[in-house]
């Protein structure tokens, strides 16, 4: 009787194990055992033909190290089935043809009575398809901001402020260089920068700091005039070139725009001061240098002005 059971038990077990195989050869997905050193063990049809085999006698004993295209994905999938149960993780294989492929894999560790590990089972998903579409999407996105990057250079103008940026700045500036030695007038040309934006943007925020630089060019377009070129050529940093006249002169422009930056206030930040450094030069038309080399002098002498500022104890932008 005993040894009837016995073989009736038998009769069920490997009933299950059949309608087991039967059932992972159904799914569309590869399937594995493999030993704790990487041994494969058993493989579903799916999965033999993801590797690139013919036949799953030619696939099972081959180790699985061989097919990692990076040596590391294995070696983390271990880590992660040291510490828990199971496993996630997207990686590439290589087939034995050579041809790389993406797959899921969804992976568990299998331990007998005495707590080691007797195998590990496992579903690889083929997501090449995917990773596909998802490069192209990243080329194509990385491709439409370097288009805005030129689309921005080829711009002559600042979107924050409306003013001239660097290239505009530099554009309109060469033909108004170009005027005033038609009309054999000086040009004045000042750089200007903000001082403490750095600070202004740490403690308030850089929206805080962007309505500074708007002001700053709100302040420049109402003191100057139209026929004036302005522009903010840096993060912080913006110049002027204006023609003289006889109601604009150096101390004139100068005195407008210190006039204009010490009148500015934010209404919601009423400790908030704004305070610019300037550097100005008075640009001879018949003695023409390259607009660069008299924005560099007029550089020199804001910075120069920022520097004695900051012995004298100048208080910061928040007062």
């Amino acid at each position: 009787m005993a040894v009837k059971d016995r073989r009736t038990t038998s009769a069920l077990r490997g009933g299950r194990e059949d309608r087991y195989k039967a059932l992972v050869e159904q799914l569309p997905v590869g399937v594995y055992r493999t030993t704790p050193d990487g041994m494969i063990i058993e493989a579903n049809a799916v999965l033999v033909r993801m590797l690139g085999h013919k036949k799953a006698q030619t696939l099972v004993s081959c180790n699985v190290k061989d097919f990692y295209v990076r040596d590391k994905d294995r070696s983390r999938i271990i880590k992660k089935l040291s510490s828990k149960p199971t496993a996630f993780q997207e990686f590439e294989l290589r087939r034995v043809d050579g041809r790389k492929f993406w797959v899921r894999d969804h992976s568990r560790r299998v331990k007998g009575p005495d707590g080691s590990i007797l195998h590990y089972d496992g579903i690889l998903v083929d997501i090449t398809e995917r990773k596909t579409a998802e490069r192209k999407l990243e080329l194509a996105l990385r491709k439409l901001q370097l288009t805005n990057e030129k689309l921005e250079n080829l711009s002559l103008s600042d979107h924050l402020t409306g003013l001239n940026n660097r290239r505009g700045f530099f554009t309109f500036g060469l033909q108004q260089m170009k005027i005033a030695k038609r009309l054999k007038k000086d040009n004045y040309l000042v750089f200007l920068d903000i001082d403490n934006l750095k600070e202004v943007n740490d403690s308030y925020g850089h929206a805080v700091g962007d309505l500074l630089l708007q002001a700053v060019a709100t302040i420049l377009k109402s003191t100057l005039r139209e026929s004036d070129v302005i522009g903010r050529i840096g993060g912080d940093e913006f110049a002027v070139l204006a023609m003289r006249s006889k109601g604009l002169g150096e101390r004139t422009l100068q005195a407008r725009i210190e006039e204009g930056v010490q009148a500015f206030r934010l209404k919601k930040y009423a400790r908030l001061r704004l305070s610019v450094s300037m550097g100005l030069v008075s640009i001879n038309p018949q003695k023409y240098q390259q607009l660069e080399d008299f924005l560099a002098h007029a550089d020199f002498l804001m910075y120069q002005q920022k520097r004695k500022k900051e012995r004298q104890g100048n208080p910061l932008t928040r007062s």
